[in-house]
Protein backbone atom coordinates (compact mmCIF):
# COMPACT_ATOMS: atom_id res chain seq x y z
CA UNK A 1 0.00 0.00 0.00
CA UNK A 2 1.05 3.73 -0.82
CA UNK A 3 0.74 6.43 2.17
CA UNK A 4 -2.04 8.52 2.60
CA UNK A 5 -3.44 5.17 3.37
CA UNK A 6 -6.87 5.31 6.00
CA UNK A 7 -7.07 2.95 8.64
CA UNK A 8 -10.77 2.82 10.02
CA UNK A 9 -11.29 0.34 12.86
CA UNK A 10 -13.60 -0.89 15.93
CA UNK A 11 -13.88 -3.09 18.66
CA UNK A 12 -16.93 -4.79 20.29
CA UNK A 13 -17.56 -6.89 23.19
CA UNK A 14 -20.94 -8.40 24.58
CA UNK A 15 -21.80 -8.20 27.25
CA UNK A 16 -18.77 -6.29 28.92
CA UNK A 17 -16.29 -7.95 29.63
CA UNK A 18 -17.25 -11.02 27.60
CA UNK A 19 -16.57 -11.97 24.42
CA UNK A 20 -14.78 -9.52 22.03
CA UNK A 21 -13.47 -8.74 18.33
CA UNK A 22 -12.22 -6.02 16.40
CA UNK A 23 -12.17 -5.35 13.26
CA UNK A 24 -10.33 -2.90 10.44
CA UNK A 25 -10.41 -1.34 6.89
CA UNK A 26 -7.68 -0.03 5.41
CA UNK A 27 -7.99 1.82 2.49
CA UNK A 28 -5.06 3.32 -0.41
CA UNK A 29 -5.43 4.39 -3.43
CA UNK A 30 -7.39 1.54 -5.39
CA UNK A 31 -6.19 -1.29 -2.50
CA UNK A 32 -8.55 -2.01 0.10
CA UNK A 33 -8.04 -4.93 3.29
CA UNK A 34 -10.34 -5.86 5.81
CA UNK A 35 -8.69 -7.45 9.45
CA UNK A 36 -10.74 -9.20 12.25
CA UNK A 37 -10.35 -11.44 15.27
CA UNK A 38 -12.25 -11.89 18.34
CA UNK A 39 -11.20 -13.38 21.73
CA UNK A 40 -13.08 -15.20 24.45
CA UNK A 41 -13.00 -12.80 27.30
CA UNK A 42 -11.97 -8.86 26.77
CA UNK A 43 -13.65 -5.62 26.86
CA UNK A 44 -14.80 -3.01 24.28
CA UNK A 45 -12.27 -0.74 25.09
CA UNK A 46 -9.41 -3.30 24.53
CA UNK A 47 -10.73 -4.49 21.33
CA UNK A 48 -11.15 -0.32 20.27
CA UNK A 49 -7.09 -0.08 20.78
CA UNK A 50 -6.62 -3.80 19.55
CA UNK A 51 -8.21 -2.53 16.35
CA UNK A 52 -6.08 0.42 16.37
CA UNK A 53 -2.91 -1.87 16.91
CA UNK A 54 -3.63 -4.42 14.73
CA UNK A 55 -4.33 -1.79 11.66
CA UNK A 56 -0.52 0.01 12.06
CA UNK A 57 1.17 -3.49 12.20
CA UNK A 58 -0.73 -4.46 9.13
CA UNK A 59 1.36 -1.46 7.69
CA UNK A 60 4.23 -3.18 5.77
CA UNK A 61 6.47 -0.14 5.52
CA UNK A 62 7.10 3.27 7.74
CA UNK A 63 4.05 5.03 6.08
CA UNK A 64 1.53 8.36 6.51
CA UNK A 65 -1.75 7.52 7.73
CA UNK A 66 -5.05 8.51 9.12
CA UNK A 67 -6.67 6.54 11.91
CA UNK A 68 -10.32 7.09 12.10
CA UNK A 69 -12.37 5.46 14.96
CA UNK A 70 -15.32 5.91 17.29
CA UNK A 71 -13.78 5.45 20.30
CA UNK A 72 -12.89 8.09 22.52
CA UNK A 73 -11.38 6.34 25.18
CA UNK A 74 -8.30 5.63 21.97
CA UNK A 75 -8.86 9.06 20.65
CA UNK A 76 -8.59 11.48 23.53
CA UNK A 77 -6.40 9.27 24.67
CA UNK A 78 -4.03 9.72 22.40
CA UNK A 79 -4.54 13.38 20.64
CA UNK A 80 -4.67 15.01 24.69
CA UNK A 81 -1.74 13.00 25.74
CA UNK A 82 -2.90 10.80 28.69
CA UNK A 83 -0.97 7.89 27.00
CA UNK A 84 2.18 9.78 27.44
CA UNK A 85 1.59 10.55 30.88
CA UNK A 86 1.03 7.52 31.96
CA UNK A 87 4.08 6.22 30.83
CA UNK A 88 6.43 8.54 32.05
CA UNK A 89 4.68 7.87 35.41
CA UNK A 90 5.55 4.31 35.26
CA UNK A 91 1.69 3.29 33.85
CA UNK A 92 0.25 5.14 36.73
CA UNK A 93 -3.30 7.16 36.69
CA UNK A 94 -3.51 10.65 39.17
CA UNK A 95 -5.10 8.29 41.53
CA UNK A 96 -1.91 5.92 41.49
CA UNK A 97 -3.89 3.34 40.47
CA UNK A 98 -2.32 0.76 37.47
CA UNK A 99 -3.47 2.42 34.12
CA UNK A 100 -5.58 -0.34 31.88
CA UNK A 101 -4.54 -2.10 29.10
CA UNK A 102 -0.81 -1.52 29.34
CA UNK A 103 -0.07 -4.45 27.50
CA UNK A 104 -1.53 -2.82 24.38
CA UNK A 105 -0.52 0.51 24.94
CA UNK A 106 2.71 -0.14 25.05
CA UNK A 107 2.48 -2.29 21.43
CA UNK A 108 0.47 1.00 20.08
CA UNK A 109 3.57 3.40 21.32
CA UNK A 110 5.83 0.68 19.50
CA UNK A 111 3.95 0.59 16.03
CA UNK A 112 3.01 4.26 16.15
CA UNK A 113 6.60 5.67 16.04
CA UNK A 114 7.56 3.84 13.00
CA UNK A 115 4.52 5.75 11.12
CA UNK A 116 3.08 9.42 10.50
CA UNK A 117 -0.41 9.19 12.15
CA UNK A 118 -3.15 11.62 11.94
CA UNK A 119 -5.87 10.29 14.53
CA UNK A 120 -9.88 11.46 13.77
CA UNK A 121 -12.87 10.52 16.29
CA UNK A 122 -16.14 10.14 14.26
CA UNK A 123 -19.44 9.20 15.68
CA UNK A 124 -20.41 5.38 15.52
CA UNK A 125 -23.66 4.32 14.11
CA UNK A 126 -23.64 7.22 12.09
CA UNK A 127 -24.09 5.86 8.39
CA UNK A 128 -20.63 6.34 7.97
CA UNK A 129 -20.42 3.03 5.27
CA UNK A 130 -16.67 1.92 6.21
CA UNK A 131 -17.34 2.61 10.44
CA UNK A 132 -20.57 0.38 10.23
CA UNK A 133 -18.64 -2.48 7.98
CA UNK A 134 -15.47 -2.33 11.00
CA UNK A 135 -18.72 -2.64 13.15
CA UNK A 136 -19.75 -5.83 11.31
CA UNK A 137 -16.43 -7.45 11.67
CA UNK A 138 -15.69 -6.73 15.04
CA UNK A 139 -19.39 -8.43 16.32
CA UNK A 140 -18.86 -11.11 13.94
CA UNK A 141 -15.14 -11.66 15.13
CA UNK A 142 -16.98 -11.87 18.63
CA UNK A 143 -19.20 -14.89 17.89
CA UNK A 144 -16.82 -16.68 15.90
CA UNK A 145 -16.06 -21.00 17.48
CA UNK A 146 -13.20 -21.57 19.85
CA UNK A 147 -11.88 -18.22 20.68
CA UNK A 148 -8.92 -18.13 21.99
CA UNK A 149 -8.26 -16.13 25.56
CA UNK A 150 -7.19 -12.17 25.32
CA UNK A 151 -3.99 -13.46 27.71
CA UNK A 152 -3.84 -9.64 28.81
CA UNK A 153 -6.60 -9.03 29.94
CA UNK A 154 -6.71 -12.09 32.60
CA UNK A 155 -3.26 -11.07 33.62
CA UNK A 156 -4.55 -7.68 34.33
CA UNK A 157 -7.14 -8.93 36.07
CA UNK A 158 -4.85 -11.28 38.36
CA UNK A 159 -2.94 -7.74 38.70
CA UNK A 160 -5.60 -5.58 39.90
CA UNK A 161 -6.42 -7.75 42.35
CA UNK A 162 -2.92 -8.43 43.74
CA UNK A 163 -2.70 -4.49 43.53
CA UNK A 164 -6.50 -4.44 45.85
CA UNK A 165 -4.78 -6.78 48.40
CA UNK A 166 -1.14 -4.58 48.56
CA UNK A 167 -3.34 -1.39 48.92
CA UNK A 168 -6.74 -1.68 49.63
CA UNK A 169 -7.20 2.33 50.22
CA UNK A 170 -7.05 2.90 46.49
CA UNK A 171 -10.06 0.96 46.08
CA UNK A 172 -12.19 2.03 48.76
CA UNK A 173 -15.14 0.51 47.07
CA UNK A 174 -13.86 -2.73 46.78
CA UNK A 175 -11.37 -2.89 49.34
CA UNK A 176 -11.85 -6.66 50.87
CA UNK A 177 -12.16 -8.57 47.35
CA UNK A 178 -11.61 -12.12 47.45
CA UNK A 179 -9.60 -13.84 45.32
CA UNK A 180 -12.55 -14.65 42.87
CA UNK A 181 -12.29 -11.31 41.31
CA UNK A 182 -10.05 -13.20 38.97
CA UNK A 183 -12.91 -15.40 37.68
CA UNK A 184 -14.53 -12.36 36.48
CA UNK A 185 -15.89 -13.28 33.02
CA UNK A 186 -14.29 -16.57 32.87
CA UNK A 187 -16.76 -18.88 31.07
CA UNK A 188 -19.98 -20.32 33.09
CA UNK A 189 -21.27 -22.87 30.90
CA UNK A 190 -24.61 -22.66 28.37
CA UNK A 191 -27.80 -20.48 29.55
CA UNK A 192 -30.29 -22.62 30.83
CA UNK A 193 -32.53 -20.63 28.98
CA UNK A 194 -31.17 -20.72 25.60
CA UNK A 195 -28.51 -22.33 25.41
CA UNK A 196 -25.96 -19.48 24.51
CA UNK A 197 -22.70 -19.31 26.83
CA UNK A 198 -22.48 -17.17 29.93
CA UNK A 199 -19.84 -15.31 31.67
CA UNK A 200 -19.05 -14.05 34.89
CA UNK A 201 -19.20 -10.57 35.23
CA UNK A 202 -18.61 -8.06 38.20
CA UNK A 203 -21.51 -5.65 39.02
CA UNK A 204 -20.86 -1.78 39.40
CA UNK A 205 -19.88 -1.34 43.05
CA UNK A 206 -22.37 0.56 45.64
CA UNK A 207 -22.64 1.48 49.13
CA UNK A 208 -22.29 -1.64 51.29
CA UNK A 209 -23.87 -1.64 54.85
CA UNK A 210 -21.78 -4.26 57.70
CA UNK A 211 -23.96 -7.31 58.65
CA UNK A 212 -25.78 -7.30 55.37
CA UNK A 213 -25.33 -10.16 52.66
CA UNK A 214 -25.14 -8.85 48.82
CA UNK A 215 -24.53 -10.91 45.66
CA UNK A 216 -21.68 -8.30 44.61
CA UNK A 217 -18.52 -10.62 44.22
CA UNK A 218 -19.62 -11.36 40.71
CA UNK A 219 -22.82 -11.82 39.05
CA UNK A 220 -23.66 -14.78 36.08
CA UNK A 221 -24.52 -12.92 32.40
CA UNK A 222 -26.09 -14.76 29.43
CA UNK A 223 -24.35 -13.43 26.07
CA UNK A 224 -27.32 -14.44 24.05
CA UNK A 225 -30.44 -13.50 26.06
CA UNK A 226 -28.85 -11.46 28.67
CA UNK A 227 -30.84 -13.23 31.91
CA UNK A 228 -28.37 -12.37 34.89
CA UNK A 229 -28.16 -15.57 37.03
CA UNK A 230 -27.38 -15.74 40.96
CA UNK A 231 -26.27 -18.37 43.33
CA UNK A 232 -25.38 -19.02 46.63
CA UNK A 233 -21.42 -18.75 45.74
CA UNK A 234 -22.04 -15.07 44.67
CA UNK A 235 -22.90 -14.12 47.85
CA UNK A 236 -20.44 -11.92 50.24
CA UNK A 237 -21.28 -10.57 53.48
CA UNK A 238 -20.17 -8.00 54.59
CA UNK A 239 -18.04 -7.57 58.18
CA UNK A 240 -19.55 -5.53 61.21
CA UNK A 241 -17.28 -2.93 62.27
Amino acid sequence: MSDNILIYTDGAAEPNPGPGGYGVVLIAGGHRKELSAGVRLTTNNRMELLAVVAGLEALARPSAATVISDSQYVIESIQKGYVRNWQRNGWRLASKKRAKNVDLWERFLNVAAKHSLTFKWIKGHAGTPENERCDQLAVAAAKGKNLPEDTGYIEELRSLEAERKANPSLFPDTAGTSAQAIEVGKPAGPCPKCGAGMFRKKPKPGKRKPGQTYYFEWITICSGCKRIFLSEADKRTIPQG
